[in-house]
């Protein structure tokens, strides 16, 4: 299996100007991508002139404007900021919130906090020292309360995979084309990966695509890098090096790997999901060198599930989410998804998406029961779908 490239995420190519040598050098590796991400950029043009308040026409992209617009949006998603505590104080309120009531429920004001402090444990971990003295520990008994105790850091799911090379990005990309790492080969040594899981808020999804999924994401980023700066500042001080991997700054791709660590199985939607949450999850990761018991990957029955119900390619209004098969990419079995719309959607929409999400039975909760007779039993899987859909008339 291949590694996987950060510079070929969408959230990477959609910051690359036309006529820069980072836009120039992409496109002579990838020309097959070039037309579709141009008319996404010009989307995104479209949306920043909404909230400049000029006409399209005469927002000149530029790598002051890209600076701008990262801004922007870092201040929207609250991420990668180096002094947040002070940009944070001064969020605009986006989008023609300007009453005080709009102000008490947007979703910048509601997620900040969480985020600030976030960035503050998440600093705090990658700053701490590994402990000289190193502590002897059993593999197996260590992996079981490593799992308890992310549960009790916060995490709905965790799970243990053993890191390959393929597990990591080969080349750093960042959040839009703009960071000084941009295309430096990464480099990164660690035996395990613990992932783990945290599930967003039920009925904020149930809204999407309205702002209760922004808050909902927003705070999922937030508390999943919490749990992964505890739990890495908890191995370091066992004496073993321990890297956080999160939306704050990704070493891998994730879905693949929590797909390894047995979190689930990769959906239709592009996404893991989980048994017990469906596709309602942010993933993170610690990286470490301590000795652990690797997961198997699962196999609850989730393919033949997706193959049957479709929910979320008919209600994506983008069109992005496949209704064909699942096909082999980079040796897993998966759904061709179409990120060029995802992204122009989730812009257009100005409060993000997420109704794939929503369409999901599993996202809703499905008995136990069911799931364990699921795989190879389409009268099970009918049931699901159909108690779902007796579920969303109700």
């Amino acid at each position: 299996m291949k590694q996987f490239d950060e510079r070929d995420t969408m959230f990477s190519r959609r910051g690359l100007i036309k006529g820069t040598k980072k836009y120039n050098d992409y496109y002579k590796m990838h020309p097959d991508l070039q037309i579709e991400d141009d008319r996404v950029r010009e989307s995104t043009k479209n949306m920043m002139a909404k909230i400049f308040g000029v006409e399209p026409d005469k927002l000149r992209i530029t790598q002051k404007i890209m600076a701008i617009r990262q801004k922007i949006m870092n201040i929207l998603s609250s991420l990668r900021i180096k002094k947040i505590q002070k940009d944070a104080s001064d969020m605009p309120i986006m989008y023609g919130s300007n009453t005080d009531d709009e102000i008490v429920r947007s979703h910048i004001t509601i997620s900040k906090p969480a985020l600030i402090a976030a960035k503050a444990v998440n600093n705090a971990a990658d700053k701490q020292k590994v402990s000289k003295y190193r502590v002897k520990t059993d593999p197996e008994k260590l992996t079981t309360f490593i799992k308890e105790l992310s549960l009790i850091y916060g995490a709905n799911v965790v799970g243990i995979a053993k890191l390959e090379k393929h597990h990591h990005y080969l080349y750093r990309g960042d959040m839009y084309g703009m960071g000084v790492g941009y295309g430096n080969q990464i480099s990164i040594s660690y035996q395990y990966a613990i992932v783990v899981a945290c599930a967003l808020n039920k009925e904020m999804i149930n809204k999407a695509s309205r702002d209760g999924v922004w808050t909902a994401a927003m705070l999922g980023y937030a508390k999943i890098t919490a749990v992964t700066a505890e739990l890495a500042l908890y191995l370091k001080s066992l004496g073993y090096e321990a890297q956080t991997d999160n939306f704050f700054e990704y070493y891998s791709p994730l879905t693949p790997l929590a797909a390894a660590a047995g979190i689930g199985q990769i959906g239709r939607c592009n996404c893991v999901i989980s048994k017990e949450y469906g596709n309602r999850l942010k993933i993170g990761a610690v990286l470490t060198n301590i000795p652990l018991i690797e997961d198997e990957p699962v196999d609850f029955g989730m393919v033949e599930f997706c193959q049957a119900c479709l929910k979320c390619a008919i209600d994506c209004p983008a069109k992005a989410v496949s209704f064909k098969g699942p096909e082999v990419f980079n040796g897993l079995l998966q759904w061709r998804h179409l990120d060029t719309k995802c992204m122009e959607m989730w812009m257009n929409l100005e409060t993000g998406c997420g109704i794939c999400m929503d369409s999901c039975p599993f996202s809703h909760g499905v008995d136990p029961n069911l799931i364990k007779e699921m795989k190879g039993n389409k009268d099970i899987i009918l049931k699901i779908i159909s108690i779902d859909e007796g579920k969303r008339k109700a």
